[in-house]
Formats: C-alpha cells, sequence, structure tokens
C-alpha cells in the first residue's frame, strides 16, 4: 500500500465542502451560539439546529459566559440526521484511516482533520482562518467518552496552535495550587480526584485538562465532568444523585455532570505544584514517594499521544519540558482510601520542600520518541520476552504497538496482563507486512523500529541506533546485522553462523525515519514471505540513504518451531517473486536494457 499524496488544495476543498454542509444545514434549522472562554481564548461552538446542543454542551458549561465576546475561534457543529444534509465523501480510501484519527497523508499545517469511527464523526479546523467544522451522522450512538470530553481533537489543535496542550489527565488543588494526576486507564485517576473533590478540594477536570509550561506550570480547566463506571458508583455515594447523560443505556461509565453544583469549587485555571501517577498497593496507608521524570513522561505521553490526532514529538516534548519544571511523585493509594485526599494536601503543603525526580532528565528534546512496532500471530511463548526485550532497552521515550494479526492463543490476554503502555490493535489474519502497515500508519513518532516477536535485541540497542541517526541526520536508515541464536535449556545461548553471512534484510535490525515508507511505500501485504527483500529492493532504487553498522543489533531465534520461514524452500519464500517484482520495476522504469 502507497501512502496517498493528497494536496493541499484537495485538502482545502473538503474542508470548504464540510464548511458548505454547514451552511445548508443552517439554513434549515435555526443558529444556537454558546461562547466560552478556553484556557485564554473566546471559542464560539455554533450549532446548526439543537439536536447536539444536549449532547455536546453540558460538559462545557462551567466554561460559557453571557459576555458579547469576538471569538477567536468559531466551531461549526451539524448532523446529518436532523438537517437532512449529507456529509461529503473523503478524498482517499478507508484504508487509510487510522484507530486514532488521523488521515493517512492528509498532511497540511493549515487544515486539520480527524475521522472518529467510534462516534462517526468528522473533525476539521482551518488555523488560518479560525474556523472549525464538527459534522455528526447521528448522536443516537455516541459513546460515553463523547458527552464527558466533547470536541478535543479540535480543541487540541486550536490549543497547539496557542502555546498550549491537552493532557491525559485529572487536576485537583487547594488553595497552594493544583497537582497533575495521570496514568494509564485503570491506575486510579479518576477515583483519585473524585475522593479529593469529595473531601473539599478545588477542580479542574478529570479526564482531559489543558497545561501550560510557560511562564509558570499552569492547568487549565477544559471539562467539568467526572467518569465512573457503574460498579464503582457505590463507593462514592455521594455523587449518586449528580446529573448524568440520559442517552445512554448500560454506559461503560457514567459521565457525572459537576456543573454548576459544585460550582463553588470549580476554578477554571491554577498554578501547578507536582505531578502524580497513583499506583495500587496493598499496603495500609497511602503514601507518597518521589518518582522517575521518565516514568511520569512515559505515562502521560502515552495516554496523551494515543488519542489525540496530531499528537507528535511536539507533544512529547511539550510534556517533557513541563515536567521538567516540576516535581513528581507516584501516589501509592494503599487500601485506605479515604485518606488518600490527606496525602494529596500534605504534598501541595509541602512543596517548599518537595524533592526532585529521581532522575535528571536532561533536555527532553535529546530523547526523541521511537514507535516499536510487533506484528504477532499465535505469539503467546514470545510475546512477553519480546516487549521485555524493548522495557529492557532502557530506552526512555518509546511508543509500544502490537498488532495482533489474528491470533486465537492466549497472545491478547498475556499483552493485557503486563504492566506496560502498550497500544494494541487487532485485525483478521493478513501477515506480517499488512500488521506492520498498520502499525506504521497509527505510530506518532518521526522514528520507527520493528521487532518480530520471536526476536529480540541487544543490550542498548536503541540508544546505539538512535545516536547514529543523530550523528548522521541525512540518513534515512541505519541497520547492523542479525545474530542468528539457539537457546539451550540450561540458558546457555549458541551462536549460529557469522552475523554477516546471516540473511542481510532483516527488517528488525533497523531504525527507520517516519519520512521513508512515504518515499519507498509499505510493505507489500500480497508477500507472506519475502516482504523484507522487497522492501529493501524498493529503498534501494529510490536512491534511500542506509547507513551498514557493523553491530550485531538483532538477535533472531532459530530451530523453536514458530518461525515462519523455517524450513521454507526458496519458492515459498518468494525469492523468485521479489526478484521479479525488482526486474518488472526496472524494466518499466527503463534502467534495464533487455538482450536483443
Amino acid at each position: 500500500m502507497q501512502k496517498p499524496n493528497i494536496s493541499e488544495e484537495q485538502q482545502r476543498a473538503f474542508f470548504a465542502a464540510f464548511y458548505e454542509g454547514y451552511t445548508l444545514a443552517a439554513r434549515q434549522k435555526a443558529e444556537h451560539r454558546l461562547i466560552c472562554r478556553l484556557a485564554g481564548t473566546v471559542v464560539c461552538l455554533s450549532f446548526a439546529g439543537d439536536a447536539l446542543i444536549p449532547h455536546l454542551a453540558p460538559a462545557l458549561r462551567h466554561l460559557r459566559t453571557e459576555e458579547d465576546l469576538r471569538p477567536d475561534l468559531v466551531i461549526h457543529i451539524w448532523d446529518s440526521e436532523s438537517t437532512g444534509v449529507k456529509a461529503p465523501a473523503p478524498p482517499c480510501e478507508w484504508t487509510h484511516f487510522t484507530n486514532r484519527g488521523d488521515l493517512w497523508g492528509f498532511e497540511s499545517k493549515r487544515i486539520k482533520t480527524a475521522f472518529h469511527y467510534s462516534e462517526y464523526s468528522v473533525n476539521l479546523i482551518d488555523l488560518h482562518d479560525r474556523i472549525g467544522v464538527y459534522w455528526v451522522k447521528t448522536p443516537r450512538h455516541f459513546p460515553y467518552w463523547v458527552y464527558s470530553s466533547p470536541f478535543r481533537s479540535l480543541f487540541h489543535w486550536w490549543l497547539r496552535e496557542k502555546g498550549a496542550q491537552l493532557v491525559h489527565a485529572a487536576a485537583v488543588g487547594t488553595d497552594e495550587g493544583a497537582v497533575l494526576i495521570t496514568g494509564k486507564g485503570g491506575a486510579g485517576k479518576s477515583s483519585t480526584a473524585l475522593r479529593c473533590l469529595d473531601a473539599g478540594f478545588l477542580y479542574l477536570g478529570d479526564d482531559y485538562v489543558v497545561v501550560r509550561k510557560d511562564p509558570v506550570p499552569t492547568v487549565h480547566s477544559l471539562y467539568c465532568t467526572a467518569k465512573l463506571s457503574p460498579s464503582d458508583m457505590e463507593r462514592f455515594p455521594s455523587f449518586k444523585d449528580f446529573e448524568k447523560t440520559a442517552f445512554q443505556e448500560n454506559p461503560d461509565k457514567e459521565t457525572l455532570f459537576l456543573y454548576p453544583r459544585l460550582k463553588h469549587l470549580v476554578r477554571a485555571d491554577m498554578p501547578l505544584v507536582a505531578v502524580l501517577t497513583p499506583e495500587i498497593t496493598g499496603e495500609t496507608h497511602p503514601s507518597l514517594e518521589p518518582a522517575s521524570f521518565w516514568h511520569l513522561h512515559r505515562s502521560m505521553s502515552f495516554t496523551t499521544m494515543s488519542q489525540l490526532p496530531g499528537a507528535d514529538h511536539w507533544t512529547h516534548e511539550y510534556l517533557g519540558a513541563l515536567l521538567e519544571k516540576l516535581p513528581c511523585f507516584t501516589l501509592r493509594l494503599g487500601n485506605s482510601r479515604t485518606q488518600v485526599p490527606l496525602v494529596v494536601k500534605e504534598c501541595l503543603q509541602d512543596k517548599a520542600s518537595m524533592p526532585p525526580a529521581t532522575e535528571t532528565p536532561g533536555e527532553a528534546s535529546e530523547k526523541p520518541l521511537i514507535s516499536i512496532i510487533i506484528p504477532v500471530y499465535n505469539g503467546e511463548k514470545f510475546i512477553r520476552q519480546a516487549i521485555d526485550s524493548v522495557v529492557a532497552q532502557n530506552y526512555p521515550a518509546t511508543e509500544i504497538i502490537v498488532v495482533d494479526d489474528g491470533s486465537i492463543d492466549n497472545t491478547r490476554k498475556i499483552i493485557e496482563s503486563m504492566k506496560v503502555d502498550i497500544r494494541y490493535f487487532y485485525q483478521p489474519n493478513q501477515g506480517p507486512a499488512a500488521a506492520r502497515n498498520r502499525g506504521i500508519q497509527n505510530a506518532t513518532a518521526d522514528l520507527i523500529a520493528f521487532l518480530d516477536v520471536d526476536d529480540y535485541w541487544p543490550d542498548n540497542n536503541l540508544k546505539m541506533l538512535m545516536n547514529e541517526m543523530q550523528q548522521t541526520p541525512d540518513i534515512d536508515v541505519v541497520r547492523g546485522y542479525a545474530q542468528r541464536v539457539r537457546e539451550h535449556g540450561s540458558g546457555r545461548l549458541e551462536y549460529l553462523g557469522s552475523p554477516k553471512e546471516s540473511f542481510p534484510d532483516y527488517i528488525g535490525a533497523g531504525l527507520y525515519r517516519r519520512p521513508v515508507f512515504q518515499t519507498v511505500g509499505f510493505f507489500d501485504p500480497f508477500l507472506i514471505f519475502g516482504e523484507d527483500v522487497d522492501w529493501y529492493n524498493r529503498a534501494a532504487e529510490n536512491n534511500v540513504p542506509i547507513k551498514r553498522l557493523e553491530f550485531v543489533t538483532l538477535y533472531v531465534r532459530r530451530d523453536h518451531g514458530g518461525n515462519m520461514t523455517e524450513g521454507k524452500s526458496k519458492v515459498e519464500l518468494n525469492v523468485l517473486k521479489t526478484f521479479k517484482k525488482k526486474l518488472d520495476r526496472a524494466r518499466a522504469t527503463g534502467n534495464i536494457r533487455q538482450e536483443q
């Protein structure tokens, strides 16, 4: 699959078509305008009709103002069901849509575009003209997070332009300042924020908030909602009778609307004092302990970047720069959860004596983010070791993407049991090339590495490859050699042959700049074997600058009975097919002379 070349003109035309759709919808229904103050800017929400207002406006009530202010941004909102106006067709195929919402090939600096399949919405913004458009087919099938955090893609693009960043975190505080509470789902972020709110803390948000790092770290409220699973409602009886969305039956999580009932505790913004990440422990009492800067950075970046379209190295580095200014803590929740607010309050009161992070971060920009893609099919035997191999690299800025290519064993259960941030994607079995391609589409980093589930890396491999990339910025691929190994039951490792005599084109032996996949194209999904040879053939034909290192950069297990290529003939491995593809391309471009 080749990356689509969606021109700037096409992207502007796509935006214009949806803006025209809003204009037609507004002719059918009266416009309703709501003005909100959002992190130092004024945003106007302009609805075509009132069908979407009860679904999308309640979470933003606390930001609304009756003042007649000139907006910095106008978001035009419409749906097809109530207005009868159909949405324009996209200038791309469905295969170019990603799970996060990005559209592969839409890279305009001015026009930002996302499609969220879960709510079936299109989000667009023209940053130059300061106009946004939000379209949804119908609100009848909204998931719970649309009610708790509407328009977050549009707000993300807009506030990034204004030097701020949305972050997946909660924020509560006292007169001393606010703490940011971050962590992956299920870690206790929401319950910690609600316990503090129930204890009389000031409140800025539960799901997403806005942060600014300059001139001083500050957190801004975005949504005045909280989320709880129905089973957790019993643990928070004081919130049982709060307003909830009336449009969902048996939701995965209840969305609680806290405004105007808790108006006296809601704050628009507060200075940030510290960052906490909750950890569920078996101790009796909750406690705080200094946390690693990189642990917090990984946690905050992962949960934020995996959900916001267009979040990239800028977001990663912004959050790193913010964390460098703040003490970082692990909040060990313990069994006496009612004491958690007391521990958080003590943290805020003792801000002057807060210890620094347990690691010195340095400049966040010195650790570029790497997306690591692991394709797996029925890999229960090795998936844990493969992920442990990535973690053991001790490279702090990683995004692990596992693409499950239709496994029917315990692969998924093992992944879900690991205490590692992993972006997991499942697809019907299509082969390793298609799995890698899906990983590339959904990667957020500018640098990409691949690791097959039955392979692993030498110690410090990523740091070494990254250093080479930084020292040679004109190189698109840095790769070494693969060493085939056999593991014995005693733990002894046997090397099989010389690395320079092994197969030369192992994908997992290199580090790749993301744009190279636009130059060369994706891996050929029709090649179950030989897709690596084919890709490197095309890279050579496109004169891609590749640096070969005189190091082993990949260990390849052999004789374990699970290798896809083990025991295959040259015909089965598509050696002749990849050669013919190379020959056909050469003939098509006139780079080969046929003998008479």
